[in-house]
């Protein structure tokens, strides 16, 4: 016999060993049970801190504000290219999309920080707030989520 066929023949006896047949004629495998450990969890307070939005995402880290002057978003981007120019829409409680207007929002080099002054329509509280979606550019690139500390 030659190597290449005893191979071949050795890996399908081998093969073989793991397939039971039963009574009736079916085929059964045996599956290898592995146990999962738990995940690593601990209890932490925290506090959400009203009128800040957080966003981290391939080097991108926004941070959005609005208590009591004009609502402000801060993009700094890591991404290592360039980005496009940044906007926001909140989303509100009763699923509405109203989208901000950033006066000077231009592309972001990579490495680079833009800081604007987000307005809306007037009629637009902060307590409408449902969800704050960052774009850049015509893409976008999800929902902040809210800022909390550890107590």
């Amino acid at each position: 016999m030659r190597p290449r066929t005893l191979l071949v023949v050795l890996a399908l006896a081998a093969l073989s060993g793991a397939v039971a047949c039963t009574s009736d004629g079916t085929t059964e495998t045996s599956a290898t049970s592995v146990s999962a450990s738990p995940l690593p969890t601990t209890d932490v307070n925290v506090t959400f801190l009203p009128g800040e939005w957080t966003y981290a995402y391939l080097g991108v880290v926004a941070a959005f504000e609005w208590k009591d002057g004009p609502p402000t978003l801060t993009v700094k981007n890591g991404s290592g290219r360039e980005v496009g120019a940044p906007s926001v829409y909140v989303v509100t409680q009763d699923q509405r999309q109203v989208a901000g207007k950033l006066d000077g929002s231009m592309p972001l080099a990579d490495g680079a920080t833009g800081e604007y002054t987000v307005t809306f329509p007037d009629d637009l509280k902060v307590e409408d707030v449902g969800l704050i979606v960052l774009k850049l550019g015509d893409e976008n690139w999800g929902a902040l989520g809210p800022k909390v500390v550890e107590k």
